[in-house]
C-alpha cells in the first residue's frame, strides 16, 4: 500500500549540501514527503523532499512510475519557476526523489480562520499559475494551500498538474489545450468554494456565483467519488486496525493529517 518499502535515507546529498531526516509528513501509495534540515552550510537550510514509489505492486516494479512521476513534477516546478508563492525546485534525489524549497507555513486545513484576504493572495498565485499554461487541479485539497505566519499564500504539491504541450502534433495540443482551460476554471472554482465557506464576509457577488458554478457532469462525479471515498475509508480502516496497514515510517510521522484520521478512528 505504501510508496517505499522502508523509511526514506536519514541523511542526503542534494545541491552541494548535505540534509538530515526531521520528520515526515506524509507517505501514501504514490510517494513520501519529507522534512529534511542541512546539516551545514547550504543555500536552503530546509527542503521537502519528495520520494515517488519504489516498492513493487503485485510482483510488478513500480519505479518506472516513480520516475515518470518525478519527471513530471519536475517539469511543472520548471514552468513556474521564479512565481511567487510557488517553492523552488533544489534538485533531483535518488531515481524518483527531488527536494524543493520548505515553506515554514500551516496547511489550510489546520487553521481555523484564515487571515483576512488570504483567498485574494491565493487568486494571484493561481492566476500567474494559469498565466504560465498550467492548470493546478488539486485546489479542492486544502492541505495543499498554506498560510504563513504573516497571513501570506503558498501552493504546494504539484503532482497532479497539467500543462500544454507544444510537442505534440496540432489537433491533439489544442485538444490538450482545452482541457487545460477547463480545469484552470476548476481551481478558481474551488477557490471561490474554499472562500466561501471560510471567508463568507469576503465573497463577491461574483465570486459566490463562480463559487456554486457546477457542470452536469458534477453530479455523476460527486456520486461515484463519495462512494469511492466510503469504500475506501472502509478498507484501510479495517485493514488498519486488523495491523494489515502499517506504514514503514510511521514512528516519523509526528504531523497530524487529517486525511488518515477518517480511516483511523476506532
Amino acid at each position: 500500500m505504501f510508496a517505499l518499502p522502508c523509511p526514506p535515507a536519514a541523511v542526503i546529498g542534494v545541491a552541494g549540501g548535505q540534509y538530515r531526516m526531521v520528520r515526515v509528513f506524509k507517505h501514501d501509495f504514490f510517494a513520501a514527503t519529507c522534512l529534511y534540515e542541512a546539516t551545514g552550510p547550504a543555500e536552503i537550510d530546509r527542503i521537502v523532499v519528495k520520494i515517488y514509489r519504489t516498492q513493487p505492486l503485485l510482483g510488478l516494479g513500480m519505479t518506472w512510475l516513480g520516475r515518470c512521476s518525478r519527471d513530471h513534477e519536475k517539469a511543472i516546478y520548471s514552468a513556474l519557476a521564479g512565481i511567487a508563492g510557488v517553492p523552488r525546485w533544489v534538485g533531483c534525489v535518488g531515481e524518483t526523489g527531488f527536494a524543493a524549497e520548505y515553506i515554514d507555513a500551516d496547511p489550510l486545513d489546520h487553521v481555523e480562520t484564515p487571515p483576512p484576504g488570504y483567498f485574494d493572495r491565493m487568486r494571484v498565485i493561481l492566476d500567474a499559475i494559469h498565466a504560465r499554461g498550467v492548470a493546478y487541479i488539486d485546489a479542492n485539497k486544502r492541505s495543499n494551500m498554506l498560510v504563513g505566519p504573516d497571513g501570506q499564500a503558498f501552493l504546494v504539491d504539484f503532482q497532479i498538474s497539467l500543462g500544454g504541450r507544444d510537442d505534440w502534433p496540432g489537433p491533439l495540443r489544442a485538444l490538450r489545450a482545452r482541457v487545460v482551460r477547463y480545469l484552470q476554471a476548476k481551481d478558481i472554482y474551488y477557490l471561490c468554494k474554499h472562500k466561501r465557506r471560510l471567508a463568507p464576509g469576503e465573497l463577491t457577488a461574483d465570486e459566490e456565483r463562480l463559487s456554486r458554478r457546477r457542470q452536469g457532469w458534477r453530479a455523476v462525479y460527486r456520486t461515484v467519488a463519495k462512494r469511492y471515498r466510503t469504500v475506501r475509508r472502509r478498507l484501510l480502516g479495517w485493514m488498519y486496525r486488523s495491523g494489515r496497514l502499517v506504514s514503514p515510517t510511521a514512528r516519523l510521522e509526528d504531523h497530524r493529517q487529517p486525511e488518515k484520521d477518517t480511516w483511523r478512528k476506532d
